[in-house]
């Protein structure tokens, strides 16, 4: 095993926090820290305050919180740093910024070590800026990471290691605290197919697994790709997958549960049979074989997996704008972690919405499954947030507790959703003024 590199832990930090995405390696969408929100309380969460980090410059990562800051990026290249306690006035401005010249960002940042994390889509290097700022309105990076292409995913921090896949099949393993230089190289790169951008990768068994959008000319697809975090020889080694398997459609997440990953897919394009299992597990580990097929896989319909996945306990939960009933709009599927004894797996029950539209993944706080969506309602063009009750409702098909809304004019395009610091936070832009915000919702 490469020095400094050391296996996850199995569980999330305690710590009231949700550094990066899905708030830990495993990607499971729960802060076991927040204990706020409930049930009983949820109806009565309300909009307290904005933090305006942009104009008409969201994109499809979310905010993330450590340590008393909030950190979003935007499609603009900007990194901006907020006070999680707000600053007494509606919208606040950043702390403090930092910009990749001529990039752009489409994912959520990650912090660990005093470092915050972004990747850009279009400039090649994965970026480290000092989370507790430079002293000044505007920071410089503390070291780049070389890569090969433009970053597809958000960045994965796990056992002091950072990593971040590309649009070319690549997938990077960075010392999280650099290498002593201004300009470090990975400590492994593991080799996907040339015509597939890989996703945000999740952690856990020895393994990072990460999804793919596998493009040709006839098909748009995906597969899942697991890779030793000890690499394969060699520093800077391009490396292998230990085993792949076809996920069914292009990929939209991966979480781990014990020694089980969970893929979801998108609809499949083109020469191939799309099918209404788009959500899938494998074992952790492998089949012994170079290409695995699911121990078994969950009914989402034809139109996939929407945003993302979450795992809180026995339930595995998956955003989705399908049905199981044609009178109603999904907003959320809700499964057995552990399969329901046959190869294929009807949801528990299912969250309605409004409006077929862009969904964040879930996020699930004590008994509380949030789901971010916009349009929420449908008309007019708001965005918000839906919750709903961890255990169902005692049929097939729940309503929401509640919906917050965010705005009645609002642009959103299924950016995650962070819960911490008794609050939550959730990204959208108010298309009355142009201004890109983070809106912070919390008990009133």
């Amino acid at each position: 095993m490469l020095a400094g590199v050391s296996a996850p832990a199995a569980a999330a930090d305690p710590v009231n926090s949700w550094p990066q995405y899905g708030q830990n390696a495993l990607h499971t969408g729960t802060n076991p820290g927040e204990h706020a929100f409930n049930t009983g309380n949820i109806a009565n969460v309300k909009v307290v305050s904005r933090a305006h980090f942009g104009d008409n410059t969201t994109n499809h990562g979310g905010p993330v919180i450590s340590d008393g800051k909030m950190y979003v990026t935007n499609f603009d290249g900007d990194l901006s740093v907020f006070a999680t306690a707000g600053c007494g006035a509606d919208p606040c401005e950043p702390l403090w910024r930092a910009h990749i010249d001529d990039g752009t960002i489409d994912s959520t940042p990650a912090v660990a070590g005093g470092l915050v994390f972004v990747a850009s889509t279009n400039i090649h290097q994965l970026f480290a800026f000092p989370a507790g700022g430079c002293g000044a309105a505007l920071c410089k990076a503390v070291w780049t990471g070389r890569m090969l292409d433009g970053a597809t995913g958000s960045v994965t921090i796990a056992g002091g290691i950072a990593y971040v896949g590309d649009f070319t099949g690549h997938l990077y393993a960075f010392r999280a605290a650099g290498c002593g230089k201004a300009t470090c190289s990975p400590l492994w790169i593991g080799a996907g197919l040339t015509n597939e951008s890989l996703g945000t990768p999740a952690v856990g068994n020895g393994f990072v697994y990460v999804t793919s959008f596998q493009s040709t000319p006839d098909l748009f697809t995906g597969r899942v790709l697991a890779f030793s975090i000890a690499g394969c020889g060699a520093s800077t080694a391009t490396c292998k997958p230990s085993w792949t398997a076809d996920i069914g459609g292009p990929g939209q997440a991966v979480a781990v549960a014990g020694n089980t990953v969970f893929t979801g897919s998108s609809t499949l394009f083109g020469d191939g049979v799309n099918t209404e299992f788009h959500l899938m597990a494998f074992a952790g580990g492998g089949c012994g074989h170079a290409v695995c097929k699911p121990i078994r896989t969950y009914f989402t319909g034809g139109f996939g997996v929407e945003g993302g996945l979450a795992i809180a306990g026995n339930v595995l939960l998956a955003s989705d704008n399908d049905t199981i009933d044609p009178r109603f709009i999904g907003g959320v599927f809700a499964y057995s972690v552990n399969g329901c004894g046959k190869a294929q797996c009807r949801p528990n029950w299912m969250g309605l919405s409004f409006a077929t539209a862009p969904a964040s993944p879930p996020v699930v706080v004590d008994d509380v499954v949030l789901l971010g969506k916009g349009p929420a309602s449908g008309f007019p063009v708001d965005s918000g947030f839906f919750t709903y009750n961890l255990r169902g409702c005692g049929a097939t098909v729940c309503e929401p507790i509640s919906l917050v809304q965010l705005g009645e004019q609002e642009g959103y395009l299924g950016s995650p959703l962070a819960v911490a610091d008794h609050k939550i936070f959730m990204e959208s832009n108010d298309n009355s003024d142009g201004h890109s915000y983070v809106y912070t919702a919390a008990l009133t």
